[in-house]
């Protein structure tokens, strides 16, 4: 069976001398891997028609039983040129894609999902250079995932006294309750603390990337994120070190 899909490249990796495998996130599909054939060959239906970072419209053969497809062909339909010339932007979007392969599992119909990938890579590519949409953008990525933290009160007894985060109890905590039971915590000053609820409020990720940072809250904002995504998503930090590192 031939399937068409609207698809965005997650990973791409080297199957032969011409040959590779993608990870694409499809509209309607979820997540799939394609085989593609000579995509490196001069006449390849293949060649400049995918890229990360861009959507395709993918042609592939899908059999029963199988994790990996072949590709038929495909077609660029949106190539965001900005990555080409803006390193930094690319960076954010190189985390992005990683950010949705490495929690996506094959073939979980979410077109949400798709729709969520697109819009955060079509804002990287005018606010990508910014360390502060990266941090927006995990924001919009943990709420699809209900994962968003708690940062009204305490988790544990609603106090809004002498708070601190805890990446394990989802949110942040009071130091009696961290205290009574040795919860591991980062420190969250309060202008750090109303930072993170702005933001995390916050729709566009325009007055977010204008907002004025020191460099203590911006370490406190990126150890915060960083802490929060890697307990509850799994993730290796190398990926989003290197885009912040870029920022």
């Amino acid at each position: 069976m031939i399937v068409q899909a609207t698809a965005i490249p997650l990973a791409i990796y080297p199957w032969s001398s011409t040959s590779r495998i993608v990870h694409w996130l499809t509209h309607h599909q979820g997540k799939v891997s394609t085989l593609l054939k000579g995509a490196l060959r001069p006449k390849s239906p293949f060649l400049g028609e995918y890229e990360l970072f861009s959507t395709s419209e993918l042609l592939y053969f899908a059999k029963p039983a199988k994790t990996l497809y072949t590709g038929k062909e495909c077609a660029l339909l949106h190539r965001r040129e900005t990555f080409r010339t803006n390193w930094r932007a690319m960076q954010t979007a190189s985390y992005i894609t990683s950010l949705f392969n490495r929690t996506t599992p094959e073939e979980a119909h979410q077109p949400e999902l798709f729709v969520l990938c697109e819009e955060l890579l079509d804002l990287a590519e005018e606010y990508g250079q910014h360390p502060q949409y990266l941090l927006w953008a995990e924001f919009r990525f943990c709420e699809y995932h209900g994962h968003a933290p708690s940062l009204g009160h305490c988790v544990l007894c609603a106090s809004d006294k002498e708070l601190r985060f805890c990446a394990g109890q989802g949110g942040v905590v009071c130091m009696q309750c961290a205290r009574a039971r040795k919860l591991p915590i980062l420190e969250c000053p309060p202008d750090v603390l109303a930072i993170l609820r702005a933001w995390q409020k916050a729709r566009q990720p325009g007055p977010v990337v204008n907002t004025r940072l020191t460099a203590r809250q911006l370490t406190a904002l990126n150890a915060i994120a960083g802490t929060f995504m890697m307990y509850h998503f799994h993730l290796h930090p190398e990926y989003r070190n290197a885009a912040l590192a870029a920022a």
